[in-house]
């Protein structure tokens, strides 16, 4: 059906307006409207709201109430962040919004801001973690390069937060069918999208167990050589600052203290110097692997293994020892 200022927001059992807690569903990332699902299913069973899915993703409508939601919006019309914004806003007239949790992502971060800026609400960015403390949302956010993480109290009206992807845990599913409503959008018409590209993935760093970084040392012409360690490790690719600057990866590949921090099992420096910035974003690594022909770089001083080489030689040998190991284990367990 139709769902377009025409119904009621639900009533608790005292008879006021039962509390809404609104997410934001992105289109291609199901991953992390599960993630952020699960967090207000927590929370609404801690305050006795309700947790409706606001989706502009009609592909994840079937399981959205599996993961969480009690009910689904599902916003056509538009993909443009300016228009998904409005439409919220408006949609949030008719109900008793206690809070909003949207991807720290380019679009969530947009729709979030504009949000914000039209509702008077306040807004904490790149949370990590979501709790109730004597009836307020908190939200826990690094702070000072991610030398602590800050509790931050959400105190307006709407308390709206986004989230890092890839940092909260997915949900069970649960045998719940959401009832699913539409709301057109009226496209202002002052964006026209030309083409698209996404590359702000973070969740997939932030999931890695293995993670292969590299500096301005290793040109992007020779990032094919790095496929077999790769492979062998099922690694995926981190990168500094100069890297991304120079646009040989995309800014969701940055790790450091303007990227993202990681904490994989195992994390393979490739041609990095090692300054803190980037390092202090590994610093959660359980092991680090160093790998560099300089023995004065600064990396040394922070890794658990340092090999001084040149990469494009010790490469071949760390793979064909790793190689080794993996057939001697295939052998053993046989």
């Amino acid at each position: 059906m139709v769902h377009h200022n025409t119904l009621a927001a639900p009533a608790s059992r005292d008879g006021s307006p039962e509390r809404v807690i609104g997410v934001i569903i992105e289109a291609g990332r199901p991953q992390v409207g599960a993630e952020l699902l699960g967090a207000a299913s927590a929370l609404a069973g801690a305050i006795g709201a309700r947790v409706h899915a606001l989706s502009f993703d009609d592909g994840a409508m079937a399981s959205l109430g599996e993961l969480g939601a009690d009910e689904v919006t599902n916003f056509v019309g538009s993909d443009v962040p300016e228009d998904a914004a409005a439409a919220i806003v408006e949609w949030s007239a008719e109900q008793s919004l206690w809070a909003v949790l949207g991807p720290s992502t380019a679009f969530g971060r947009e729709v979030l801001g504009r949000m914000a800026a039209a509702l008077g609400a306040g807004l904490v960015g790149d949370a990590i973690g979501l709790e109730i403390a004597d009836g307020d949302l908190i939200a826990a956010k690094p702070a000072f390069s991610g030398a602590l993480v800050a509790d931050i109290s959400c105190t307006s009206p709407v308390r709206m937060v986004s989230v890092r992807p890839g940092v909260l845990p997915v949900p069970p599913r649960r045998p719940h069918t959401a009832a699913v409503s539409v709301w057109p959008m009226e496209p202002r018409g002052r964006v026209r999208v030309v083409s698209r590209r996404r590359d702000d993935d973070v969740e997939v760093l932030a999931r890695a167990e293995m993670v292969i970084g590299v500096g301005a040392a290793v040109p992007p012409d020779e990032y094919a050589l790095l496929s077999p360690l790769a492979a062998l490790l099922h690694a995926e690719l981190a990168a500094t600052r100069k890297v991304t600057d120079k646009g040989w990866a995309p800014r969701s590949r940055q790790v450091g203290i303007t990227g993202r921090s990681i904490a994989p099992r195992l994390y393979v420096a490739l041609g990095l110097s090692g300054k803190f910035n980037h390092v202090v974003g590994v610093r959660g690594a359980s092991t680090i692997l160093a790998i560099n022909h300089d023995p004065h770089a600064l990396v040394f001083g922070h890794c658990d293994i340092g090999i001084v080489g040149d990469w494009h030689d010790v490469l071949p040998v760390l793979v064909a020892g790793l190689r080794r190991e993996r057939d001697r284990d295939a052998v053993g367990r046989r």
